[in-house]
């Protein structure tokens, strides 16, 4: 089985979110000798060794903006098709093609046509799923927008009906296939990882008493962000703050603008690729999102021994111990997120308690225990 998998993801590796976990699964397939070739975007600051495992398609994005111009099309859906069909091209000599959804249908098909095993990465909740959750609260919202563009759905459609395996990364992930019929000896299932070296507690004694709550991650509908400010503004708490850390998608711009106006206990800061000192300085983080396939955000938060607060339609809860590490609530609730920040901030010192747990239960959700998982699932298969 040594050097039999061939990987394809459309991103720069490694990088914000997909590119994140994509980069982490391919050193775990490198580390297990596992790795042909990995076909990506780009690459940085990579080790050598693995390098020389790497072919990169660096000219989809530029080539995808430019056709923009004469093409009236989205520039991600250009991107990834350009990026798909350039991968079928190397699609030969190896037991395994594993991809991600939307940047592998082509790449699927020629592997098909080589007898190879398929593996296909879905990062979120079936596209079904996914295109009802969101489309539904655009509707509320008033807002004229679909979760996909109507050739991505498509697309993410057939790629799934083609593969042999689609590897998911939560339970909330892996319901959504089941009910829309999908075979559950088709879904490999693998919780995401966290680097505990890197992303450790604060020294205690820099503790503040200000209460201060974290949220980190785009600033859009998909993360519930208008659930979260309608319940901290209504509930003023005093000697509090939240801290809003991402890029501010145009959908939210009135709505934080707004309440930034009137609240000033309300800060937005942009997107960060280090968060870290963010999430030590939170005294409780949360992800108060509609859809979320996992949620890293959550295990880096533990891993600064940070309590969470995540929604039910966050894929990370399965790894949070309700009122142990954390607290699982509903979605499009203001009334639940008002409560549950209300208790954290009058039981501060059992935040601290469930701090510490919530650093001991990230321990247990390492990187090299998500790539192991992997590769297991992988050799049984083969």
């Amino acid at each position: 089985m040594k050097n039999s998998v061939l990987f394809s993801v459309g991103v720069p590796l490694p990088g914000a979110g997909m590119g994140n976990h994509a980069y982490y699964l391919v050193q775990g397939l490198f580390r297990h000798h596992l790795l042909k070739q990995a076909l990506v975007l780009q690459y940085h600051d990579i080790d050598d060794a693995l390098s020389e495992h790497i072919r990169t398609f660096y000219l989809a994005e530029r080539i995808a903006y430019r056709l923009t111009r004469y093409i009236h099309t989205d520039q991600y859906v250009l991107r990834d098709n350009l990026f798909d069909a350039w991968v079928s091209r190397y699609v030969k000599d190896a037991a395994v093609f594993y991809g991600w959804t939307h940047h592998a249908l082509w790449s699927l098909k020629a592997a098909k046509r080589q007898k190879m095993m398929t593996v296909l990465e879905r990062a979120n909740s079936h596209p079904l799923t996914y295109s009802r959750l969101l489309d539904e609260e655009y509707t509320r919202r008033g807002i004229r927008k679909a979760a996909y563009h109507p050739l991505i759905l498509k697309k993410h459609l057939r790629e799934l009906k083609e593969t042999d395996y689609i590897a998911v990364t939560s339970q909330f992930t892996k319901d959504s296939l089941l009910e829309h019929g999908i075979d559950e000896q088709r879904i490999l299932l693998t919780p995401l990882g966290v680097n505990t070296d890197y992303f450790i507690p604060r020294n205690m004694s820099q503790g503040e008493s200000i209460f201060r709550v974290v949220y980190v991650g785009q600033i859009c509908v998909r993360k519930g962000i208008h659930y979260l400010l309608e319940a901290w503004d209504k509930l003023q708490l005093h000697n509090a703050e939240l801290l809003l850390v991402g890029d501010l998608v145009s959908e939210m711009t009135e709505t934080v603008t707004q309440v930034c106006k009137k609240n000033d206990s309300v800060r937005v800061l942009p997107h960060t690729a280090d968060p870290r000192s963010l999430y030590q300085a939170a005294s409780v983080c949360i992800l108060p999102t509609l859809e979320d396939g996992f949620g890293l955000v959550v295990l880096e938060a533990m891993a600064c021994g940070v309590p969470v607060i995540v929604t039910e339609h966050t894929g990370a809860k399965d790894c949070v111990r309700p009122e142990c590490d954390g607290f699982v609530i509903p979605p499009y609730d203001v009334k639940s997120i008002a409560d549950m920040l209300s208790y954290c901030h009058t039981h501060r010192s059992q935040l601290q308690t469930m701090g510490i747990q919530a650093r001991q239960q990230a321990e247990q959700f390492s990187w090299t225990h998500y790539q192991d998982g992997i590769v297991r699932q992988l050799q049984q298969l083969l």
